[in-house]
């Protein structure tokens, strides 16, 4: 579940979204969510319920995560239709049925591995879980006719250096594939994210227990600098970016200057009132010192909604086949971290016409 965590932290003002335009669309609509016990996935039940959608599917394979989130949801809004669904979407023939069960109109894919570190550690879970399991639901979805799917993605994705953000730019690519080689009429999107504050995992939540701890504040480098969003923004950017019924394709907000985690990390400690010491760890695989919503091989446009924009390949070949996933499902179930890290960016170099893939 997502940690409240204030938004003086973003260093800009926050974004507003039209919710009451958003909830006239979703007011008739079944919606589905996956990785609903998540920081995201929940905050984004909450919000779906109280907009008033017509019926509420919550998917995840964490039992207790589920369990909460369910609950919050029917003792806020015990009039709603909803659904629980404890499934893994690595699992395909079970997501199919379950998804069929559920008759969605949406189906909003928040489930991942989002941990920079385990990715890099764990390349294998994070193929199965970011790559395939988006083209399972993808599937599932389209095949239980729905009409619009939405994969949340991250900034990470933007010139990827670790293997979750190349696994999402990868599913991003197989959506791109998928609207190519299905006949079906479903609507395919994605919505790149900046880190959520108070997410889980995330910066902030880590420093407030290092701050109640005593300290040290650990930060990896002293330069080291990211994009933050509220999650009222999360929310709100992804429920608008649905609400374009029509617009296939990838989306992310602007969000102003990257914002030091240096500065953020001083500003906890003054805030606390604490005398607490600040520990520099280094930079580890994967990571960089700032990250970027797009990259050289995207331009973007405009998309109708304030301040939101949409993403474009500058390659007409920037997209990924079925037979590319099943070749890196395969991969991924036979081939040891190393060598699958390896042919991870190798099919993102081919894809993207990169020069130069990230060393492991």
């Amino acid at each position: 579940m997502l940690i409240e965590m204030p938004s003086e932290f973003l260093q800009r003002s926050e974004g507003q979204f039209e919710f009451d335009r958003i909830g006239a669309f979703f007011a008739n609509k079944r919606v589905l969510i996956t990785g609903a016990a998540g920081s995201v996935g929940s905050a984004l039940s909450m919000r779906l319920a109280a907009l008033g959608c017509a019926h509420l599917a919550l998917l995840d394979q964490f039992d207790h995560g589920l369990l909460e989130v369910v609950e919050a949801v029917r003792r806020a809004h015990p009039s709603l239709p909803t659904s629980e669904i404890l499934c893994d979407v690595r699992d395909p023939g079970r997501l199919e049925t379950s998804i069929r069960r559920a008759e969605p109109d949406i189906v909003i894919h928040a489930a991942a591995l989002k941990h920079v570190h385990m990715g890099e550690r764990h390349p294998v879970e994070c193929v199965l879980t970011n790559l395939v399991g988006v083209r399972n639901t993808a599937i599932a979805a389209a095949n239980a006719g729905a009409t619009q799917f939405v994969l949340i993605s991250s900034d990470k994705a933007a010139a990827p250096t670790c293997v979750m953000g190349a696994t999402k730019r990868l599913a991003e690519l197989y959506l791109g594939g998928f609207a190519r080689e299905r006949t079906r009429a479903m609507v395919v999107k994605a919505v790149r994210f900046g880190n959520v504050l108070g997410s889980q995992g995330s910066v902030l939540p880590r420093f407030r227990a290092q701050i109640d701890a005593g300290g040290p504040l650990e930060v990896t480098h002293p330069k080291m600098e990211r994009f933050f969003m509220s999650s009222d923004e999360a929310v709100g950017l992804i429920l608008s970016v649905a609400a374009l019924e029509a617009e296939a394709g990838t989306y992310f907000m602007e969000l102003g200057e990257a914002v030091s985690i240096v500065d953020l990390g001083r500003r906890m400690i003054a805030k606390s009132g604490k005398a607490i010491d600040m520990a520099f760890t280094g930079l580890r695989s994967g990571e960089k010192l700032s990250e970027q919503l797009i990259d050289e091989y995207e331009s973007i446009e405009a998309s109708g909604i304030a301040n939101v924009y949409r993403v474009r390949s500058k390659s007409a070949d920037a997209y990924l086949t079925a037979g590319d996933v099943a070749h890196l499902e395969t991969l991924a179930r036979t081939m040891d971290n190393a060598v699958l890290r390896q042919r991870v960016f190798a099919q993102l170099d081919q894809r993207l016409h990169r020069d130069v893939r990230p060393a492991g």
